[in-house]
């Protein structure tokens, strides 16, 4: 007769394993007896549920406090000037982090993150995307003017977007550039000290090399006509900045005599001539 079943697809010497019927391997003694006579036959495997097998899992859950948490999100929002602070949406709801920082108010730099505490501190918000068709530049003066007017009520602005890398960033920047009359170059890595992982999108890095261009060449323009002539508020800067530069990173520039507009910035990197 044809065997069926499992038996039936075995090679040839490859019988099915039955014990013999005087053998005494049955349900009474089971597995454990069959074991300790054919050890050959059989394959020892670790219940999930040992000690053994959970602990390095508990180990990992204790020595990492930090794994579900963003890098973007991690800490708190860094100090680019005594009233100018730069963070993320997650550092923009905590609201014992403001209040230990002496955050006055925020400038909330997109179009989708809430406003979580307006009874307790002054919004602006500048509803723009993180993509290369945002034009983000025509929003430089009004940013700069509300970061100045929370400046001169002696409180302190938080920037923000979601991840306080790109949008966020940019902003900082074009008020480096506008109030401390620096180049971008020299803006960003001042603030890339303080926010390691700031990455202003490409398009945003244009708007702002052209952003650069004007108010460093317009203020070269006001000198000349007239040595006390001001740009808006020209601040207190030593020196005034006039040419242009062909922007790449890593940079390595000399170290001018001259005193930069940004002196605790510990870089190589120095603002351009006066004019």
């Amino acid at each position: 007769m044809t065997p069926r079943g499992p038996a039936a697809v075995l090679p040839l010497g490859f019988a099915p394993l039955r014990p013999p019927p005087d053998s005494g391997f049955g349900a009474k003694c089971g597995y454990e007896r069959f074991q300790s006579e054919y050890p050959e036959f059989c394959t020892k495997t670790k219940s999930l549920t040992s000690a053994s097998t959970l602990a390095p899992v508990e180990h990992l859950d204790h020595s990492c406090s930090s794994c579900g948490t963003p890098q973007h999100d991690q800490g708190g929002p860094v100090e680019i000037l005594p009233f100018l602070f730069l963070g993320s949406a997650h550092h923009a709801a905590r609201r014992d982090m403001l209040e230990a920082l002496g955050i006055t108010a925020l400038l909330n730099v997109s179009s989708d993150c809430p406003n979580h505490f307006e009874g307790h501190f002054q919004y602006k918000c500048i509803p723009v995307e993180d993509n290369h068709k945002t034009d983000i530049s025509s929003w430089f003066m009004e940013a700069i003017e509300y970061i100045d007017a929370v400046k001169v009520c002696h409180g302190r602005v938080l920037v923000h977007c979601q991840a306080g890398i790109s949008r966020s960033a940019t902003i900082c920047l074009a008020y480096l550039i506008m109030k401390k009359r620096v180049k971008l170059e020299e803006a960003f890595e001042f603030v890339k000290q303080r926010r390691s992982i700031i990455s202003p999108n490409f398009s945003f890095m244009g708007q702002l090399l052209q952003f650069e261009s004007q108010v460093l060449t317009t203020s070269c323009a006001a000198e000349a006509v007239s040595p006390s002539g001001t740009l808006r508020e020209r601040g207190k800067s030593s020196s005034t900045p006039t040419s242009q530069f062909v922007f790449s990173f890593p940079v390595s520039v000399a170290v001018h005599s001259t005193s930069s507009s940004l002196p605790y910035l510990h870089s190589p990197i120095t603002t351009s001539p006066t004019c």
